[in-house]
């Protein structure tokens, strides 16, 4: 299930919080409220953490928790961080994304062509959307 991009993300490999981090899946979603948060999302294989700008993430807490992050080479195989209007600041293997929404390469291609037909349609038809209460720009689900 792709997740919305928000203008900075720290998208997380869902496999490396059960794996690594401390407490796993259900105190991430604790330590980051990824169940009432109206910005940090989750889908089946990715968490979404959303800022303003990417020097607000605090990554010392994510490796203190457990997660992998290479100083010297400012990266890490456990996630990284898409600027909406640019790029990812390092590549990692897992994930695609078209600079709206952010995927796992396992994600269902149902849900993946939902990323084209949402990404395909005007801010017009999204508001128009959204006045109906139908959030488009949201983690998309089956």
């Amino acid at each position: 299930m792709p997740v919305y991009l928000d203008i900075f993300s720290l998208i997380i490999d869902k496999k490396a919080i059960a794996e690594k981090y401390s407490g796993g899946i259900e105190q991430f979603r604790i330590d980051y409220n990824i169940p009432e948060s109206q910005v940090n999302q989750e889908d089946d294989e990715l968490f979404a953490l959303g800022k303003m700008n990417g020097d607000e993430f605090d990554i010392d807490k994510l490796v203190a928790k457990g997660l992998s992050f290479d100083e010297v080479n400012q990266r890490s195989e456990d996630f990284t961080i898409i600027y909406r209007y640019g790029d990812l600041y390092w590549e990692v293997n897992w994930l695609k994304h078209n600079k709206v929404f952010a995927w796992h390469i396992k994600a269902d291609p149902t849900l993946i062509a939902k990323v084209d037909e949402i990404s395909a349609l005007s801010i017009t038809e999204i508001q128009n959307q959204m006045k109906k209460g139908i959030d488009l720009l949201w983690t998309i689900k089956a």
